[in-house]
Parts: structure tokens; sequence; C-alpha cells
């Protein structure tokens, strides 16, 4: 279905455009995917055992290395691209990523997700690196194909949260703490739980789609740009709250929403169907604290 979401004409620029981008350096790959694999030895791994020493003394020379493989590639922006993406993993690994919703938690992610990783970087992308990030909220009516994948995505997310919550990881709705049912504070909790649903998937298609992806697809074929996004998305979500077998889903998501932002063009369009997916999620959660609460706060 996602397939036919734009006509041919697109598909053909698309492809034009893939084909310019096969010229890439192997220092740009190289230091693409070291900085990946730090994105994941720091965040993505951050709260997982280990022995010896942790996950992120490994992840941090890897940043290092890669800003200075980096500076060999051919494109006077890239090394500013990776430090830029360097930035954004020293900022993540400065935040407490967890699903609090306690007034100082949510005052801290506000700055450091929001001002440190939002407006930042668009701040550095168009006056340092000079080149705007994209903000294309609409592109065009939706077509029949774009409406009925609204619903298909929210009935795949109904089925795939409902096992990952209750047969595959029953306890995963203890990464996001409530109080105790029945309690006067419940129902400011949940609609903290709610609003925090929102905001984090707002800030997942800002961050990761029109933040690095974007920066990622002006240098590289799409799916190798979609993959490397994919791998912080991925990190980021495991590292909040998706444990388990929470990459198993979180990563073909993060690229089918790369794959569904090339088709549309529209922002708008994936922040609408993230927060879709995330209105199940609030329902999981919500009634695996409470069985049988309902759909509200």
């Amino acid at each position: 279905m996602i397939t036919a979401l734009l006509g041919r004409s697109r598909e053909e620029t698309e492809a034009a455009s893939e084909r310019a981008n096969l010229a890439v350096t192997r220092a740009r790959q190289i230091s693409l995917w070291l900085t990946a694999a730090a994105m994941i030895l720091v965040i993505g791994l951050r709260s997982v055992p280990h022995v010896g020493l942790p996950w992120h003394w490994f992840g941090f020379p890897l940043l290092v290395v890669s800003l200075w493989i980096g500076r060999r590639d051919t494109d006077p922006n890239w090394p500013k691209v990776l430090a830029l993406l360097a930035y954004t993993v020293v900022v993540l690994w400065l935040t407490r990523i967890d699903g609090d919703t306690g007034d100082a938690h949510v005052l801290e992610l506000a700055l450091m997700l929001g001002v440190g990783i939002l407006v930042v970087p668009a701040l550095a992308a168009k006056y340092w690196l000079r080149e705007p990030l994209d903000y294309s909220w609409v592109h065009g009516r939706w077509s029949r194909e774009m409406w009925l994948w609204f619903p298909t995505g929210f009935v795949l997310a109904f089925g795939i949260l409902w096992g990952y919550f209750n047969l595959l990881t029953p306890t995963l709705h203890h990464s996001w703490p409530l109080p105790l049912r029945g309690g006067p504070d419940q129902p400011e909790a949940l609609w903290r739980l709610f609003w925090g649903c929102n905001f984090v998937g707002f800030w997942d298609e800002l961050a990761f789609i029109n933040f690095v992806f974007v920066l990622l697809r002006r240098r590289f074929s799409f799916w190798e740009a979609n993959f490397a996004q994919a791998v912080f998305f991925t990190s980021f979500l495991h590292e909040m709250a998706f444990l388990g077998w929470g990459p198993v889903f979180i990563f073909p998501f993060a690229l089918i929403q790369g794959y569904t932002y090339r088709r549309t063009r529209s922002l708008l369009y994936i922040v609408v169907l993230h927060l879709l997916i995330d209105s199940v999620l609030f329902y999981m959660i919500a009634n695996r604290w409470y069985p049988g609460w309902g759909w509200h706060p």
C-alpha cells in the first residue's frame, strides 16, 4: 500500500537522486557507521548489563575516530554533519532517558531534547551548514492510499503491541511508572503519560527523520540513510522504555517512517501516523497497570 503513495514522476526523481548519491567516498561511509555504532554503544546499550568496561567507554572513542576519518571526505560539510550527530549522542548521554513523568524529568526532557536536539541542530543546519532542514509539513493532497494507511497501521500496531506487552515482555509497562490503582494521583499520572507519549512521538519524527535522515539523505543513497536513522531511532527508544523484544519492532517501524516520509514528503503525515500508534501504546501501558481501565484518562 505504501508504494502507491506517490506517482511515477516522484519515483523517477528519487531514483535519479539515489544514482547521484552513489558516489559516496569510503571515508564518508566508514565515519557514518562508526557514528551509528557509537550511538548503539553509548545510548542503545546504556542500561544493558556489561562485563568489565561500560559500553560507552567503547562508544565515545568511536565518535572521535569517526570525526577524524570524516575530515578526509570530499564534502566540506560532512565533518560538520558528523559533529552534529556526535553532539546528538553526547546530549542524549547527558539526559536521563526513561518513562518518568515527574515535573523535574519533564523539564529536563523539554530542555535537553526540545532545545538541545531540535532547536540547536536546526539553527546549526541553517547558519553553520547552510543547509536548512526540510520542515515539509504538507506536500500536496493526501491520496486515498495515504488515508487508508492510518487504519491499517493502527490495526497492525494494536496487534504487535498487544503481543509485545502481554506475551513477549509482560513487565514492559514498568518502564512507565504509574501510581497504584484508585489513588488520588492516578488521573493526573495518566494525563502526564498521555501527553508524554505524544511529546516523545512528535520529537522522534523531528529528531530522527527531519534532522538525522534529512541530512544523511543528501549524502547517501536512500536505504543507507534510512538504515542509519533507524539505528539512532531504535537506540533511543530502547534506552527510554522498549526493552526485551523492543528493537525487533522499533527498527522496522523506523524504516517504514523514513520510507513513508520519502514517499509523501509530508512531515505532518508521519507525525499523525506516529501519534496514532502512540495512542495504542498509551492504551497498552494504562491497561497493563490498571486492567480493564478503558481508553480515556
